[in-house]
């Protein structure tokens, strides 16, 4: 690659004015991403505003990059506004979003400056994937807004989390940017033709790989498992030991047993029980368990007296007796729900190995790569959602499936209710809006290893050693 630093000060670059490839980064960050996502587009969203970092000649360019910036992500986090959230809630999550992508954008051109082209190909790559992965493990946003997400709907793609993670696919989403950035600004484009070659051969290896993976079945046993789902018990006035709602969730778990789930799992807080009657309700629950044989997930809120906070758990009884109380170990921010800390266990049951979480868990890659570690061959996450995040949300969840290579069954209030193997193949899906209550899927009792299982976050770690190593270059020319 050419390491010549490439300073450009023409108002123009491609003939397209400076301030217009502000306008594109805009409409490239409000249609990538979340609800109506044009998932070609992932792969150059970041070109317009690389380019007009190129063209920075003053603090008013770089306060209009970051109000640009603002103004894209808002609009872009608009798109999952939808009863009941207010639309405060796209204005408060794009303002981080926007800081962070400020940074990263600074902190990229400033390296380039220095080092030249060549350089900032990796640089780019390299922080896209540090402030995603560290974002994932220290924000309570988890893994939303990773760039691997944008391309949900490609599944064979998607199998390469199964072998990196997410962030080895957000590095080559990444990578398209940054070299097509290059190969419109730079006059030497034809020093970039050899990297560009590879990253193409990468992709398309990638989705080679993905295919014959899709390809193939996975052999052994199968689990038959029933997911019930709630009319609602996020309401504005919680039905507080609603005995008719609780009956119902039974006859539709009675229901999910008769068409032959050896394992009802109900979704998130489908009921609300107080703590004078929680004992009863989970009586009622463990006779219904060795009435029928069955493994049953009663998720269900139960809120602490005198203060907002509830907690949000499920019990899972067997019909030898009750086996884990779970409590949610990531509340979504702003949610009155009362974080639990204990170790994440496995179960082996007659079926297989089973697992469980609770909705926004599975946002943390973390979760599912501990599970996959204890040797779960099924994972069950009772959820709730809203529409405008429906069904990406349980989409999510099943990336986990893949990087860990296990099933993952969502019963979901509110949204789309999904079983999928550990390819991430959707096995039965229910949707809320229909009015259905209960699904019954067939899905493989077994894990399928996987190198992202054993090795982890390797990409962000690499991208790290290239940050550094940029630094002392940096270091080093400054000394010069």
């Amino acid at each position: 690659m050419n390491t010549d630093a490439l300073q450009i000060s023409a108002p123009r670059i491609g003939n397209i004015p400076h301030h217009a490839w502000l306008v594109l980064g805009i409409v490239a960050a409000v249609f990538v991403g979340n609800r109506y996502n044009i998932a070609p587009l992932a792969w150059v969203a970041a070109v317009p505003w690389l380019i007009y970092l190129r063209q920075l000649s003053g603090w008013r360019d770089h306060l209009l990059l970051f109000s640009c910036l603002q103004v894209g992500y808002f609009f872009g986090l608009l798109k999952i506004v939808t009863d009941p959230l207010p639309i405060a809630f796209a204005f408060m999550f794009s303002i981080p979003v926007a800081i962070s992508a400020f940074i990263i954008y600074e902190l990229f051109e400033a390296g380039r400056r220095r080092l030249g082209d060549g350089w900032g190909v990796v640089l780019f790559v390299s922080l896209t994937v540090v402030s995603e992965w560290l974002a994932t493990y220290t924000s309570p946003m988890g893994s939303w807004g990773s760039l691997a997400y944008t391309q949900i709907d490609n599944l064979p793609l998607m199998q390469l989390a199964s072998v990196v993670g997410l962030t080895g696919i957000t590095a080559l989403i990444a990578c398209t940017s940054a070299l097509g950035a290059v190969l419109i600004a730079s006059p030497d484009r034809r020093h970039f033709l050899t990297p560009l070659a590879i990253v193409l051969v990468l992709i398309l290896a990638a989705h080679g790989y993905g295919a014959a993976r899709l390809a193939s079945d996975i052999s052994g046993p199968l689990v038959t498992v029933g997911g019930v789902v709630s009319d609602g018990a996020f309401d504005d006035q919680p039905r507080v030991d609603d005995m008719a709602q609780q009956q119902d969730l039974f006859e539709l778990s009675r229901t999910a047993v008769e068409r032959g789930a050896e394992l009802v799992v109900w979704n998130e807080v489908a009921a609300i029980v107080s703590a004078a009657s929680e004992s009863a309700f989970l009586a009622q629950g463990q006779q219904f368990a060795q009435q029928h044989g069955v493994d049953l997930v009663l998720a269900y809120g139960v809120p602490e007296e005198g203060t907002v906070m509830f907690s949000n758990k499920y019990v899972w009884l067997t019909p030898n007796g009750p086996i884990e109380t779970y409590l949610k170990h990531h509340p979504v921010p702003s949610e009155p729900s009362i974080a639990g800390d204990a170790p994440l266990v496995v179960h082996e049951r007659p079926y297989g190995r089973a697992a469980g979480a609770i909705c926004y868990d599975y946002d943390f890659p973390a979760m599912g790569r501990t599970h996959a570690q204890l040797g779960a061959d099924l994972v069950v996450v009772p959820s709730s959602d809203w529409r405008g995040i429906d069904p990406y949300h349980t989409q999510m969840a099943a990336v986990r499936g893949i990087e860990g290579g296990f099933s993952v069954v969502r019963p979901v209030w509110a949204a789309t209710s999904g079983a999928f193997d550990a390819y991430g193949r959707p096995r039965g899906t229910m949707n809320f809006f229909e009015g259905e209550r209960v699904f019954v899927s067939r899905v493989p009792a077994k894990q399928i290893d996987t190198i992202y299982r054993h090795i982890g976050d390797v990409v962000p770690l690499l991208a790290l050693i290239v940050l550094l190593a940029a630094v002392f270059s940096i270091a080093l020319t400054r000394r010069r």
